[in-house]
């Protein structure tokens, strides 16, 4: 790993943490709102702590936690009245972003193979990705309903908007698990190449 390599992800940490600091700013303020504010920050904060615990590498850290702030923000900050696609794009592009790092931290407590795994199909990576990926976009309507239908809130939920957000959720996982594949591929080929090319002793 070379200097700008290093100095890149250490930015990359320190920007993370600055995200996370600004989570736990956001959460301590929540106590002047009302409980779904409450709430939201503060899995707002609890989520962005496990990359960070986990030693994930710091760009795909980063990459979360700006990821989930703007999500958590969204609501309070009125964001999804900016356009009517808006709501749309945001489940089109976190629960991709959350299931591959959710994949990547399986494989790290083991609960998952690895991505180079001997055993395991290329196509598998998209596979479990995309169930990861589904996963996640079903809690993110879960917790709609429960803000709508049990806490009272006026969340713009209904039947096509949430068959619109799983169906973009979907698509988004896949297309993580794609990149992940191809990330992994290339990755298992720049060894194989490396190894080859070291000198016999």
């Amino acid at each position: 790993m070379d200097r700008s390599t290093t100095a890149f992800e250490r930015g990359c940490r320190i920007a993370a943490d600055l995200v996370r600091a600004g989570a736990l700013v956001s959460a301590a303020a929540a106590a002047f709102l009302p409980l779904e504010g409450v709430i939201r920050f503060l899995l707002l904060f609890l989520g962005l702590l496990v990359p960070r615990l986990a030693g994930v590498r710091s760009p795909v850290d980063l990459l979360v936690g700006i990821v989930l702030s703007v999500a958590a923000w969204s609501s309070p900050a009125h964001w999804y009245e900016l356009a009517v696609w808006y709501d749309t794009a945001l489940h089109a592009v976190v629960p991709g972003i959350v299931a591959l790092t959710l994949h990547l931290l399986l494989i790290r407590w083991r609960l998952l193979p690895p991505l180079m795994a001997n055993d395991l199909r290329i196509f598998s990576i998209p596979l479990l990705t995309t169930l990861l990926g589904c996963t996640v976009a079903l809690v993110w309507e879960l917790y709609e309903w429960f803000g709508k239908d049990v806490l009272g809130l006026e969340i713009a939920a209904h039947y096509d908007d949430t068959v619109a957000d799983m169906a973009a959720g979907l698509v988004s996982s896949l297309v993580a698990g794609v990149l992940l594949a191809v990330w992994a591929r290339h990755r298992a080929r720049t060894r194989r190449r490396t190894r080859w090319s070291a000198p016999l002793t």
